[in-house]
């Protein structure tokens, strides 16, 4: 199968999502399959044995960039002849778009927790534009099928933008089986030699690459909450890019500088984790954040927040805790004393994760990726919509503004129309 893959950027150097991408194509293009990526930038070594169409993403457009790229993107895919379309960036349109850089919509309620300064902060063009460019997303013809990487996104989507929930497939963040397993614990001791960790000294790690998004000062406010809480030798890691000034001036009032180390990103994560005896993520918002499922792959009980869609794989009191309030110092010390004075075996740590391969993530988005290029395929090109007698008497029948929209929304996704749902309603209105 001919698969066209949209991404921003196509560079696994860049991480996450990015490197989620380039594995992608090349698990299938082991299989057999041709790829080819549209891209505004990316690696050659990546894109080695891949087809490459370029769409512009002009830096000098500012904020007005991710919809200038989401349009044409999605046109120069449809324009290589491919049999299905994967976005896994915003744009449109495709067969299938992949949420896995979450939504806006929720990250600014997070972000802006009073509605004086949400408001306010829409006089950003950034946020409107995104927020324009996400609705835009949701309208019906745009995709046949979404793919969330975490239960709560797909809560989100449905909630939010009344996507019907039998379109939105849940398919959690795959983890490497061969770089992240059991046998780092033992990479992890070597680590510890190598850091001057103490054999009796609990290990808490911290790791991310926003560190304001991520929530290292809480984490910096719970490890001297827990520090003051517990008799026990303690040290504190973070690894990752990021300004950690905040959180270094938190633990030097404390008097706990002397037991914090800071690391810039490496490549022997796995090591990191195997070493760590708690991995804490106290995170604003994560759609569902890899570090965490990596970390529990290691045999590493977790600490997160809830508003981490990777709390999916989280039991409470089994292989870690789910944060009730992440910015809590209290409940972080609590619970974290909890898992480093019982500290779970890290075979049962791994066992109860029920994570996902990247193998397994990649066989089911296929999947999902062929059957929505099939539907495509069934459905007829309509590039308008026209009323029946019957649609129109059963909107006039109908009460409610939700359920109007509700019943124009079903017949939008039937007839692949892309057209406003608003502008339908005030044509039925006249």
């Amino acid at each position: 199968m001919h698969i066209a893959l949209v991404r921003t950027e196509f560079d696994a150097a860049r991480g996450g999502a990015e490197r989620y991408a380039v594995n992608l194509a090349r698990a299938w293009l082991a299989l057999g399959h041709r790829i080819t990526v549209v891209c505004a930038r990316h690696s050659e070594s990546d894109a080695r044995g891949m087809e490459v169409a370029s769409v512009s993403r002009p830096r000098l457009l500012g904020p007005y960039k991710h919809a200038w790229f989401a349009s044409r993107a999605g046109q120069a895919a449809r324009a290589t002849g491919a049999d299905a379309v994967l976005c896994l960036a915003r744009a449109w349109p495709g067969d299938v778009l992949r949420l896995g850089d979450g939504l806006h919509r929720p990250w600014m309620s997070m972000r802006y927790p009073d509605l004086g300064a949400r408001r306010r902060a829409l006089f950003n063009p950034r946020h409107s534009q995104l927020l324009k460019l996400e609705r835009e997303l949701f309208l019906p013809g745009r995709f046949a099928r979404y793919v969330a990487n975490s239960a709560m996104v797909k809560r989100q989507v449905v909630h939010m933008y009344g996507v019907d929930p039998d379109r939105v497939e849940v398919i959690p963040n795959g983890v490497d089986p061969a770089r992240f397993n059991l046998e780092a614990r033992s990479k992890g001791q070597a680590l510890r030699v190598q850091q001057g960790i103490g054999r009796d000294t609990r290990l808490v790690l911290f790791s991310g690459m926003d560190f304001r998004r991520k929530g290292l000062a809480e984490a910096a406010r719970g490890f001297v909450a827990l520090a003051g809480a517990t008799g026990m030798p303690l040290a504190f890691a973070c690894v990752g890019k990021g300004d950690p000034g905040e959180a270094q001036k938190l633990l030097e009032a404390a008097g706990l500088g002397s037991r914090a180390i800071w690391r810039e990103p490496c490549s022997a994560m796995e090591a990191w984790y195997g070493a760590a005896d708690l991995f804490v993520l106290p995170t604003m918002h994560d759609p569902s954040a890899n570090a965490v499922t990596e970390a529990l792959a290691c045999g590493t009980p977790v600490l997160t927040s809830q508003e981490n869609g990777a709390r999916q794989h989280v039991v409470d009191g089994v292989n870690g805790y789910i944060l009730r309030d992440r910015t809590d110092a209290g409940e972080f010390a609590a619970r974290a004393r909890t898992l480093l004075e019982r500290p779970p075996a890290p075979k049962a740590v791994a066992t109860a994760s029920a994570l996902m391969t990247v193998s397994e993530n990649a066989a089911r988005l296929l999947a999902v990726l062929e059957q929505a290029a099939q539907e495509r395929a069934r459905r007829p090109q309509a590039r308008g919509f026209t009323f029946s007698a019957a649609q129109q008497q059963l909107w006039h029948a109908t009460q409610g503004r939700a359920a109007r929209l509700k019943l124009l929304r079903g017949w939008l996704w039937d007839s692949g129309a892309a057209v406003s749902l608003h502008e339908l309603a005030r044509k039925l209105q006249a």
